[in-house]
């Protein structure tokens, strides 16, 4: 793969991830009885999880499933270090674990 397509699927992943945080912001601010409030995050959210879906299909286009989908695993780690940074959400040992439990599968399929 080269340098470009990994650029390509690291801003999928990014979006990906950026979309569910603006998701939880703005079933926080739901939660929170600012209805009101909730559009900008939301709206947010759909545009960065649209984007995303769009360059992951032009990505299926020209690779194969099997050589992209361990990189669905990094998703996983990335949005619980932005839950951790951006929405302040507590980090447990066991939490901790699970990630890098994800990590080293990561690496064991990325291997082979």
């Amino acid at each position: 793969m080269s340098p470009f397509a990994f650029a390509l699927i690291f801003a999928s992943i990014a979006l990906q991830v950026g979309g569910q945080v603006f998701f939880k912001l703005a079933m926080n601010q739901t939660h929170a009885g600012r209805t009101a409030r909730y559009v900008p995050a939301l709206a947010a959210g759909v545009a960065a999880m649209t984007l995303s879906i769009m360059l992951w299909i032009g990505l299926m286009s020209k690779f194969p499933l099997s050589q992209l989908y361990p990189y669905e695993g990094i998703e996983r780690v990335m949005i619980v270090a932005s839950a951790a940074l951006f929405l302040r959400e507590k980090m447990t040992p066991r939490l901790l674990l699970g990630v890098a439990l994800i990590c080293g599968g990561l690496i064991l399929v990325t291997a082979s």
